[in-house]
Protein backbone atom coordinates (compact mmCIF):
# COMPACT_ATOMS: atom_id res chain seq x y z
CA UNK A 1 0.00 0.00 0.00
CA UNK A 2 1.14 3.54 -0.77
CA UNK A 3 1.19 5.36 2.61
CA UNK A 4 2.02 8.95 3.54
CA UNK A 5 2.83 10.01 7.10
CA UNK A 6 2.93 13.76 7.77
CA UNK A 7 5.09 14.29 10.85
CA UNK A 8 8.09 12.26 11.94
CA UNK A 9 7.83 12.65 15.72
CA UNK A 10 7.41 9.78 18.16
CA UNK A 11 4.13 8.57 16.69
CA UNK A 12 5.09 9.13 13.05
CA UNK A 13 8.50 7.50 13.44
CA UNK A 14 7.11 4.43 15.24
CA UNK A 15 4.31 4.02 12.70
CA UNK A 16 6.73 4.36 9.79
CA UNK A 17 8.97 1.72 11.36
CA UNK A 18 6.08 -0.72 11.77
CA UNK A 19 4.71 -0.27 8.26
CA UNK A 20 8.09 -0.28 6.51
CA UNK A 21 8.85 -3.50 8.40
CA UNK A 22 5.84 -4.97 6.60
CA UNK A 23 7.33 -3.79 3.31
CA UNK A 24 4.67 -1.15 2.76
CA UNK A 25 5.54 1.80 0.50
CA UNK A 26 5.93 4.55 3.13
CA UNK A 27 6.74 8.25 2.63
CA UNK A 28 7.37 10.50 5.64
CA UNK A 29 6.88 14.28 5.31
CA UNK A 30 8.76 16.30 7.94
CA UNK A 31 9.71 19.96 8.34
CA UNK A 32 12.69 19.51 10.68
CA UNK A 33 15.84 18.72 8.62
CA UNK A 34 17.61 17.04 11.56
CA UNK A 35 14.63 14.82 12.28
CA UNK A 36 14.27 14.00 8.58
CA UNK A 37 17.93 12.97 8.42
CA UNK A 38 17.45 10.68 11.42
CA UNK A 39 14.42 9.02 9.82
CA UNK A 40 16.24 8.64 6.51
CA UNK A 41 19.15 6.95 8.26
CA UNK A 42 17.14 4.64 10.55
CA UNK A 43 14.24 3.52 8.35
CA UNK A 44 13.70 2.08 4.89
CA UNK A 45 11.22 4.79 3.85
CA UNK A 46 11.08 7.72 1.45
CA UNK A 47 11.44 11.15 3.06
CA UNK A 48 10.26 14.57 1.90
CA UNK A 49 11.10 17.92 3.48
CA UNK A 50 8.11 20.23 3.84
CA UNK A 51 4.79 21.06 5.46
CA UNK A 52 2.47 18.05 5.35
CA UNK A 53 -0.62 20.27 5.36
CA UNK A 54 0.38 22.12 2.18
CA UNK A 55 -2.03 21.36 -0.66
CA UNK A 56 0.66 22.21 -3.20
CA UNK A 57 3.10 19.75 -1.65
CA UNK A 58 0.45 17.04 -1.40
CA UNK A 59 -0.47 17.54 -5.05
CA UNK A 60 3.18 17.33 -6.12
CA UNK A 61 3.55 14.04 -4.19
CA UNK A 62 0.33 12.61 -5.68
CA UNK A 63 -1.15 12.06 -2.22
CA UNK A 64 -4.55 11.62 -3.90
CA UNK A 65 -3.47 8.16 -5.05
CA UNK A 66 -2.47 7.06 -1.54
CA UNK A 67 -4.14 4.15 0.20
CA UNK A 68 -3.60 5.84 3.56
CA UNK A 69 -2.61 9.33 4.73
CA UNK A 70 -1.80 9.89 8.41
CA UNK A 71 -1.45 13.43 9.80
CA UNK A 72 0.70 13.19 12.94
CA UNK A 73 2.30 16.61 13.28
CA UNK A 74 2.56 18.62 16.48
CA UNK A 75 -0.63 20.67 16.11
CA UNK A 76 -4.20 19.34 16.14
CA UNK A 77 -5.60 21.93 13.75
CA UNK A 78 -2.75 21.37 11.30
CA UNK A 79 -3.42 17.64 11.39
CA UNK A 80 -7.13 18.11 10.74
CA UNK A 81 -6.42 20.41 7.80
CA UNK A 82 -3.76 18.08 6.38
CA UNK A 83 -6.02 15.03 6.61
CA UNK A 84 -9.00 16.89 5.09
CA UNK A 85 -6.76 18.11 2.25
CA UNK A 86 -5.53 14.60 1.51
CA UNK A 87 -9.11 13.31 1.50
CA UNK A 88 -10.17 16.09 -0.84
CA UNK A 89 -7.37 15.14 -3.22
CA UNK A 90 -8.61 11.54 -3.30
CA UNK A 91 -6.65 9.59 -0.65
CA UNK A 92 -8.56 6.39 0.13
CA UNK A 93 -8.26 6.58 3.93
CA UNK A 94 -7.11 9.47 6.11
CA UNK A 95 -6.35 9.67 9.82
CA UNK A 96 -5.80 12.79 11.92
CA UNK A 97 -3.99 12.52 15.22
CA UNK A 98 -5.32 14.91 17.90
CA UNK A 99 -4.67 15.61 21.58
CA UNK A 100 -7.26 18.25 22.49
CA UNK A 101 -10.18 16.65 24.39
CA UNK A 102 -12.57 18.91 22.46
CA UNK A 103 -11.71 17.13 19.22
CA UNK A 104 -11.77 13.70 20.86
CA UNK A 105 -15.19 14.14 22.45
CA UNK A 106 -16.65 15.38 19.15
CA UNK A 107 -14.63 13.18 16.82
CA UNK A 108 -17.71 11.89 14.99
CA UNK A 109 -18.73 15.46 14.06
CA UNK A 110 -15.25 16.33 12.83
CA UNK A 111 -15.01 13.08 10.87
CA UNK A 112 -18.36 13.79 9.22
CA UNK A 113 -17.90 17.51 8.52
CA UNK A 114 -14.30 17.25 7.30
CA UNK A 115 -14.75 13.91 5.54
CA UNK A 116 -12.13 12.19 7.65
CA UNK A 117 -12.08 8.46 8.23
CA UNK A 118 -10.66 8.56 11.76
CA UNK A 119 -9.74 11.16 14.37
CA UNK A 120 -7.54 9.36 16.90
CA UNK A 121 -5.85 10.40 20.12
CA UNK A 122 -2.79 8.55 21.47
CA UNK A 123 -3.69 9.59 25.02
CA UNK A 124 -7.33 8.49 24.77
CA UNK A 125 -6.32 5.13 23.29
CA UNK A 126 -3.69 4.63 26.01
CA UNK A 127 -6.28 5.41 28.70
CA UNK A 128 -8.67 2.90 27.10
CA UNK A 129 -5.95 0.25 27.16
CA UNK A 130 -5.35 0.84 30.88
CA UNK A 131 -9.09 0.83 31.62
CA UNK A 132 -9.49 -2.51 29.84
CA UNK A 133 -6.61 -3.92 31.89
CA UNK A 134 -8.21 -2.76 35.15
CA UNK A 135 -11.70 -3.96 34.25
CA UNK A 136 -10.39 -7.37 33.11
CA UNK A 137 -7.98 -8.48 35.85
CA UNK A 138 -5.01 -10.48 34.72
CA UNK A 139 -5.56 -9.66 31.03
CA UNK A 140 -3.45 -7.05 29.26
CA UNK A 141 -5.18 -7.40 25.87
CA UNK A 142 -8.07 -9.33 24.36
CA UNK A 143 -9.51 -9.80 20.87
CA UNK A 144 -12.26 -11.85 19.24
CA UNK A 145 -11.97 -13.63 15.90
CA UNK A 146 -14.29 -15.75 13.81
CA UNK A 147 -17.53 -14.04 14.81
CA UNK A 148 -16.58 -14.36 18.47
CA UNK A 149 -16.01 -18.12 18.43
CA UNK A 150 -12.21 -17.77 18.66
CA UNK A 151 -10.82 -15.67 21.50
CA UNK A 152 -7.34 -14.27 22.05
CA UNK A 153 -6.10 -13.17 25.45
CA UNK A 154 -2.73 -11.76 26.49
CA UNK A 155 -1.86 -12.29 30.14
CA UNK A 156 1.17 -11.87 32.38
CA UNK A 157 2.40 -15.13 33.84
CA UNK A 158 2.55 -15.01 37.65
CA UNK A 159 3.34 -18.73 37.75
CA UNK A 160 4.38 -21.34 35.20
CA UNK A 161 3.42 -24.98 34.59
CA UNK A 162 6.65 -25.53 32.60
CA UNK A 163 8.83 -26.59 35.51
CA UNK A 164 10.50 -29.77 36.74
CA UNK A 165 11.46 -30.65 33.17
CA UNK A 166 8.06 -30.00 31.62
CA UNK A 167 7.95 -28.17 28.29
CA UNK A 168 5.18 -26.22 26.59
CA UNK A 169 4.16 -29.26 24.51
CA UNK A 170 3.67 -31.24 27.74
CA UNK A 171 1.28 -28.78 29.41
CA UNK A 172 -0.53 -27.59 26.25
CA UNK A 173 -0.50 -30.59 23.88
CA UNK A 174 -1.91 -30.33 20.33
CA UNK A 175 -5.65 -30.81 20.16
CA UNK A 176 -6.34 -29.29 23.56
CA UNK A 177 -8.33 -26.41 22.13
CA UNK A 178 -5.96 -23.63 23.23
CA UNK A 179 -2.63 -22.61 21.75
CA UNK A 180 0.07 -20.45 23.32
CA UNK A 181 1.01 -18.39 20.30
CA UNK A 182 3.36 -15.65 21.48
CA UNK A 183 5.73 -15.05 24.37
CA UNK A 184 6.90 -11.50 25.09
CA UNK A 185 9.96 -11.52 27.34
CA UNK A 186 11.88 -8.37 28.28
CA UNK A 187 10.27 -6.49 25.40
CA UNK A 188 11.12 -9.11 22.77
CA UNK A 189 8.25 -11.10 21.25
CA UNK A 190 8.68 -14.54 19.68
CA UNK A 191 6.53 -17.45 18.53
CA UNK A 192 7.40 -20.45 20.74
CA UNK A 193 7.89 -24.07 19.72
CA UNK A 194 6.87 -27.12 21.73
CA UNK A 195 10.21 -27.22 23.55
CA UNK A 196 9.77 -23.70 24.97
CA UNK A 197 9.35 -22.86 28.65
CA UNK A 198 7.36 -19.98 30.13
CA UNK A 199 9.02 -17.83 32.77
CA UNK A 200 7.28 -15.88 35.53
CA UNK A 201 6.83 -12.33 34.26
CA UNK A 202 6.40 -13.33 30.61
CA UNK A 203 3.51 -11.86 28.65
CA UNK A 204 1.88 -14.86 26.98
CA UNK A 205 -0.79 -14.83 24.28
CA UNK A 206 -3.40 -17.60 24.41
CA UNK A 207 -5.77 -18.25 21.53
CA UNK A 208 -8.47 -20.85 20.98
CA UNK A 209 -11.88 -21.93 22.29
CA UNK A 210 -13.39 -19.19 24.44
CA UNK A 211 -14.85 -21.69 26.92
CA UNK A 212 -11.45 -23.36 27.47
CA UNK A 213 -9.31 -20.25 27.89
CA UNK A 214 -10.26 -19.66 31.52
CA UNK A 215 -8.91 -23.02 32.67
CA UNK A 216 -5.68 -22.55 30.70
CA UNK A 217 -5.24 -19.03 32.07
CA UNK A 218 -5.28 -20.44 35.59
CA UNK A 219 -2.22 -22.51 34.66
CA UNK A 220 -0.28 -19.26 34.31
CA UNK A 221 -2.07 -17.01 36.79
CA UNK A 222 -3.79 -16.99 40.14
CA UNK A 223 -6.81 -14.95 39.07
CA UNK A 224 -9.14 -13.29 41.57
CA UNK A 225 -11.91 -10.69 41.60
CA UNK A 226 -11.39 -7.55 39.54
CA UNK A 227 -9.74 -4.50 41.07
CA UNK A 228 -12.20 -2.27 42.89
CA UNK A 229 -10.10 0.65 44.14
CA UNK A 230 -7.94 2.64 41.74
CA UNK A 231 -5.47 5.47 42.41
CA UNK A 232 -4.29 7.67 39.53
CA UNK A 233 -1.22 9.89 39.76
CA UNK A 234 -1.34 12.86 37.40
CA UNK A 235 -4.17 14.91 35.98
CA UNK A 236 -2.81 14.69 32.46
CA UNK A 237 -5.05 14.01 29.48
CA UNK A 238 -4.48 10.29 30.06
CA UNK A 239 -5.31 10.64 33.76
CA UNK A 240 -8.52 12.51 32.93
CA UNK A 241 -9.59 10.02 30.23
CA UNK A 242 -8.87 7.11 32.56
CA UNK A 243 -10.81 8.56 35.49
CA UNK A 244 -13.77 9.29 33.21
CA UNK A 245 -13.70 5.68 31.94
CA UNK A 246 -13.54 4.15 35.44
CA UNK A 247 -15.60 6.40 37.69
CA UNK A 248 -18.89 4.82 38.58
CA UNK A 249 -17.60 1.35 37.70
CA UNK A 250 -15.07 0.95 40.50
CA UNK A 251 -15.59 0.97 44.25
CA UNK A 252 -13.40 4.08 44.43
CA UNK A 253 -11.30 6.19 42.07
CA UNK A 254 -8.84 8.73 43.51
CA UNK A 255 -6.78 11.09 41.35
CA UNK A 256 -3.70 13.00 42.58
CA UNK A 257 -2.67 16.25 40.85
CA UNK A 258 -0.03 18.59 42.30
CA UNK A 259 -1.17 21.78 40.47
CA UNK A 260 -4.01 23.54 42.27
CA UNK A 261 -5.53 25.14 39.15
CA UNK A 262 -5.53 21.81 37.29
CA UNK A 263 -7.01 20.06 40.35
CA UNK A 264 -9.91 22.52 40.37
CA UNK A 265 -10.58 21.90 36.66
CA UNK A 266 -10.50 18.13 37.17
CA UNK A 267 -12.83 18.32 40.16
CA UNK A 268 -15.50 20.02 38.04
CA UNK A 269 -15.23 17.34 35.33
CA UNK A 270 -14.97 14.26 37.56
CA UNK A 271 -18.04 14.15 39.75
CA UNK A 272 -17.52 10.54 40.90
CA UNK A 273 -13.74 10.74 41.36
CA UNK A 274 -12.00 12.05 44.48
CA UNK A 275 -9.48 14.65 43.28
CA UNK A 276 -6.62 15.36 45.71
CA UNK A 277 -4.20 18.26 45.20
CA UNK A 278 -0.96 16.54 46.16
CA UNK A 279 2.33 15.42 44.64
CA UNK A 280 2.09 11.76 45.63
CA UNK A 281 5.50 10.62 44.43
CA UNK A 282 7.30 10.14 47.75
CA UNK A 283 7.06 7.12 50.01
CA UNK A 284 5.71 9.28 52.84
CA UNK A 285 2.88 10.76 50.74
CA UNK A 286 1.93 7.33 49.37
CA UNK A 287 1.79 5.90 52.89
CA UNK A 288 -0.25 8.84 54.16
CA UNK A 289 -2.73 8.35 51.31
CA UNK A 290 -3.01 4.63 52.22
CA UNK A 291 -2.00 3.37 48.78
CA UNK A 292 -1.62 -0.09 50.33
CA UNK A 293 -5.41 -0.25 50.33
CA UNK A 294 -5.70 0.21 46.56
CA UNK A 295 -5.89 -2.59 44.02
CA UNK A 296 -4.30 -0.63 41.18
CA UNK A 297 -1.99 2.40 41.15
CA UNK A 298 -1.58 4.16 37.78
CA UNK A 299 1.17 6.75 37.21
CA UNK A 300 0.03 8.92 34.30
CA UNK A 301 2.03 12.14 34.52
CA UNK A 302 3.85 13.52 31.50
CA UNK A 303 7.23 12.62 33.05
CA UNK A 304 8.37 9.04 32.41
CA UNK A 305 10.94 9.05 35.23
CA UNK A 306 8.36 10.23 37.77
CA UNK A 307 5.91 7.59 36.59
CA UNK A 308 8.43 4.78 36.95
CA UNK A 309 9.64 5.98 40.36
CA UNK A 310 6.08 6.39 41.64
CA UNK A 311 5.15 2.86 40.53
CA UNK A 312 8.19 1.31 42.21
CA UNK A 313 7.43 3.15 45.46
CA UNK A 314 3.70 2.33 45.29
CA UNK A 315 4.51 -1.37 44.88
CA UNK A 316 6.86 -1.24 47.86
CA UNK A 317 4.23 0.57 49.94
CA UNK A 318 1.68 -2.16 49.19
CA UNK A 319 -0.30 -1.42 46.02
CA UNK A 320 -1.30 -4.76 44.52
CA UNK A 321 -0.74 -3.78 40.87
CA UNK A 322 1.01 -0.78 39.32
CA UNK A 323 0.76 0.65 35.82
CA UNK A 324 3.16 3.19 34.30
CA UNK A 325 2.59 5.43 31.29
CA UNK A 326 5.87 5.80 29.39
CA UNK A 327 6.59 7.81 26.27
CA UNK A 328 10.26 7.02 25.63
CA UNK A 329 10.73 3.73 23.75
CA UNK A 330 13.79 2.78 25.82
CA UNK A 331 11.76 2.78 29.03
CA UNK A 332 9.15 0.28 27.83
CA UNK A 333 11.56 -2.65 28.26
CA UNK A 334 13.01 -1.29 31.52
CA UNK A 335 9.77 -1.30 33.48
CA UNK A 336 9.29 -5.07 33.27
CA UNK A 337 12.49 -5.49 35.29
CA UNK A 338 11.21 -3.20 38.04
CA UNK A 339 8.16 -5.26 39.10
CA UNK A 340 5.82 -2.89 37.25
CA UNK A 341 2.83 -4.90 36.07
CA UNK A 342 2.02 -2.96 32.89
CA UNK A 343 3.62 -0.23 30.83
CA UNK A 344 1.46 1.62 28.30
CA UNK A 345 2.94 3.77 25.55
CA UNK A 346 0.62 6.21 23.75
CA UNK A 347 2.54 6.07 20.46
CA UNK A 348 2.18 2.29 20.42
CA UNK A 349 -1.55 2.47 21.13
CA UNK A 350 -2.30 4.70 18.13
CA UNK A 351 0.23 3.02 15.82
CA UNK A 352 -1.26 -0.40 16.45
CA UNK A 353 -4.74 0.95 15.69
CA UNK A 354 -3.54 2.40 12.37
CA UNK A 355 -1.77 -0.84 11.41
CA UNK A 356 -5.17 -2.54 11.70
CA UNK A 357 -6.57 -0.06 9.16
CA UNK A 358 -3.86 -0.96 6.67
CA UNK A 359 -4.89 -4.61 6.68
CA UNK A 360 -8.64 -4.37 7.05
CA UNK A 361 -9.29 -4.95 3.35
CA UNK A 362 -7.29 -8.18 3.13
CA UNK A 363 -8.25 -9.53 6.52
CA UNK A 364 -11.44 -9.91 8.52
CA UNK A 365 -9.73 -8.76 11.71
CA UNK A 366 -6.26 -8.10 13.08
CA UNK A 367 -4.58 -7.74 16.46
CA UNK A 368 -1.16 -6.19 17.00
CA UNK A 369 0.90 -7.47 19.92
CA UNK A 370 3.42 -5.42 21.88
CA UNK A 371 5.45 -2.90 19.91
CA UNK A 372 4.12 -4.28 16.62
CA UNK A 373 6.56 -7.18 16.52
CA UNK A 374 3.81 -9.78 16.12
CA UNK A 375 0.43 -9.64 14.40
CA UNK A 376 -2.56 -11.96 14.68
CA UNK A 377 -4.77 -11.96 11.60
CA UNK A 378 -7.92 -13.62 10.39
CA UNK A 379 -8.01 -14.52 6.71
CA UNK A 380 -10.81 -16.10 4.69
CA UNK A 381 -9.84 -18.75 2.14
CA UNK A 382 -11.53 -18.40 -1.25
CA UNK A 383 -11.63 -20.66 -4.29
CA UNK A 384 -8.35 -20.56 -6.15
CA UNK A 385 -6.07 -20.19 -3.12
CA UNK A 386 -3.00 -22.40 -3.54
CA UNK A 387 -3.28 -23.86 -0.02
CA UNK A 388 -6.74 -25.41 -0.46
CA UNK A 389 -7.00 -29.15 0.12
CA UNK A 390 -3.51 -29.41 1.57
CA UNK A 391 -2.51 -30.56 5.02
CA UNK A 392 -0.65 -28.03 7.13
CA UNK A 393 2.40 -30.30 7.38
CA UNK A 394 2.64 -30.26 3.56
CA UNK A 395 2.75 -26.45 3.59
CA UNK A 396 5.83 -26.35 5.79
CA UNK A 397 8.18 -25.65 2.89
CA UNK A 398 6.02 -22.76 1.64
CA UNK A 399 4.92 -21.38 4.99
CA UNK A 400 7.05 -18.42 6.13
CA UNK A 401 9.29 -18.93 9.14
CA UNK A 402 7.97 -16.89 12.02
CA UNK A 403 4.31 -17.69 11.32
CA UNK A 404 1.88 -20.40 12.44
CA UNK A 405 -1.77 -21.31 11.98
CA UNK A 406 -3.36 -20.85 15.41
CA UNK A 407 -6.89 -21.98 14.63
CA UNK A 408 -9.35 -22.72 11.84
CA UNK A 409 -13.01 -21.73 11.97
CA UNK A 410 -15.07 -24.03 9.74
CA UNK A 411 -18.79 -23.29 9.78
CA UNK A 412 -19.34 -23.00 13.57
CA UNK A 413 -16.56 -25.38 14.56
CA UNK A 414 -13.26 -24.16 16.00
CA UNK A 415 -10.22 -26.30 15.16
CA UNK A 416 -6.90 -25.80 16.93
CA UNK A 417 -5.00 -27.65 14.21
CA UNK A 418 -2.30 -30.26 14.02
CA UNK A 419 -0.18 -31.02 10.98
CA UNK A 420 -2.83 -33.42 9.59
CA UNK A 421 -5.58 -30.79 9.30
CA UNK A 422 -6.51 -29.62 5.80
CA UNK A 423 -7.53 -26.15 4.65
CA UNK A 424 -10.88 -25.82 2.87
CA UNK A 425 -12.59 -23.07 0.90
CA UNK A 426 -14.46 -20.56 3.12
CA UNK A 427 -12.37 -21.50 6.17
CA UNK A 428 -11.53 -18.58 8.45
CA UNK A 429 -7.88 -19.07 9.37
CA UNK A 430 -6.27 -17.34 12.36
CA UNK A 431 -2.54 -16.86 11.75
CA UNK A 432 0.08 -15.54 14.16
CA UNK A 433 3.04 -13.99 12.36
CA UNK A 434 6.07 -11.83 12.95
CA UNK A 435 5.52 -8.43 11.34
CA UNK A 436 8.12 -8.93 8.61
CA UNK A 437 6.38 -12.03 7.20
CA UNK A 438 2.79 -10.71 7.23
CA UNK A 439 2.91 -9.85 3.52
CA UNK A 440 4.21 -13.33 2.65
CA UNK A 441 1.38 -14.92 4.65
CA UNK A 442 -1.21 -12.80 2.81
CA UNK A 443 0.20 -13.88 -0.57
CA UNK A 444 0.14 -17.54 0.42
CA UNK A 445 -3.48 -17.53 1.56
CA UNK A 446 -4.97 -15.52 -1.30
CA UNK A 447 -5.28 -16.37 -4.96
Amino acid sequence: MNIFIAGGGRVGFHLARLLSGERQDVTVIENDPARLEEIDYALDVSTVAGDGSSVMLQQSLNVGAAGLFVASMGNDETNLIAAATAKGLGAKQVVARVDNPMYIESHILYETILGLDFVLSPDALAALEIANYIENPGTTAAEDFGRGLVHMRQIQATKTPTRNGKLLQDVLPPGGGVLLGVINRDGNAFIPHGDAVVQVGDLVTLIGHRDKLGAVQQMFQDTDAGPRKVAILGGSKIGLHLAQALQGKMKAVKLFERRLDRSNVLATKLKKTKVVCRDAVSRVSLEQEHIDGFDVFVAATGDDERNILACVLAKEVGAKEVVAVVHQPDFAQLVQRLDIDLAVTPRTAISNRIVKLVHQGAMTSLAVIGEGQVEVMELTLHDGASVLGKQLKDLKAKFPRGALVASILRDKRVIVPSGEDELHANDHVIVIALADVVEAVERLFHK
